[in-house]
């Protein structure tokens, strides 16, 4: 089951939610009140309301908060991680919010080298509010590996009876897909085609075809059933499609 996406929900009160912004949380070593060096020429003031990370066009809206109890179960939830790493995490003493929009493939690759900046400048982990991901940065670099496919770790997965769905899209403006958990390499296929849709710009509407290479296609079909009801901060309004194999 993914981490819950309500668990950090401190800074809904900034009116920060509205889709297709993204809320990426870090807990750090260092009180809220502290400044946080990024970079050699990036130091984020405890007071600093925005932030533009070297090498990342995106701009970042910056939240501080305190110690958030129980963070650690968020992380265990979505990975396995040593004891240590998990100790570590849940004794952090203060949360960066980053916030912001991609509007492409390229600022989801640029964000995720910023990601990896605040993590160099000690972050414990990060925790993708709009998807329920959470991860330790050893998971973050796995998941990132050579950036082909940079919106891998933006993208949690729901098993709900005999279908995989995917939990995370709205950020990018789509509508989250499903397949048969029977299809070989389920996963695999729905973090595939996400990318073919909004990389590729792949119509994501049903009867799209999305051909994943080595003869594995697939069509879009509009799917009557969400795994979330409406009221659900996983809910996604942009709807459900799913991969039916051509």
């Amino acid at each position: 089951m993914p981490a819950k996406v309500g668990e950090l929900a401190e800074p809904r009160g900034h009116d920060i939610i509205a889709m297709p912004q993204f809320i990426l949380a870090f807990p750090l070593n260092k009180e809220s009140g502290e400044p946080l060096a990024l970079t050699e020429t990036v130091t984020l003031a405890a007071d600093a309301q925005s932030v533009i990370i070297p090498g990342c066009s995106v701009m970042f809206k910056v939240v501080r908060k305190e110690h958030v109890a129980g963070l650690s179960d968020i992380f265990r939830e979505h990975q396995d991680i040593p004891a240590e790493t998990a100790a570590a995490i849940e004794a952090h003493k203060s949360l960066l919010f980053l916030l912001g929009e991609v509007k492409n493939i390229d600022e989801v690759s640029q964000v995720n080298m910023a990601i990896l900046k605040v993590f160099n400048a000690g972050a414990l982990g990060v925790y993708m509010q709009q998807s329920g991901a959470a991860w330790t940065e050893t998971g973050f670099r796995e998941e990132v590996d050579d950036g082909e496919y940079p919106m891998d770790p933006w993208i949690n997965m729901v098993e709900s009876g005999e279908t995989l769905y995917t939990l995370g899209l709205a950020t990018f403006m789509l509508p989250d897909l499903c397949i048969s958990t029977s299809v070989d390499h389920s996963q695999e296929a729905l973090l595939m085609a996400a990318d073919s849709l909004f990389g590729d710009g792949i119509p994501a509407k049903s009867g799209s075809e999305i051909d994943l290479g080595e003869g594995e296609c697939y069509v879009l079909r509009q799917e009557a059933k969400n795994p979330f009801p409406k009221d659900s901060p996983e809910y996604n309004k942009q709807g459900v499609l799913r991969l039916i194999r051509k």
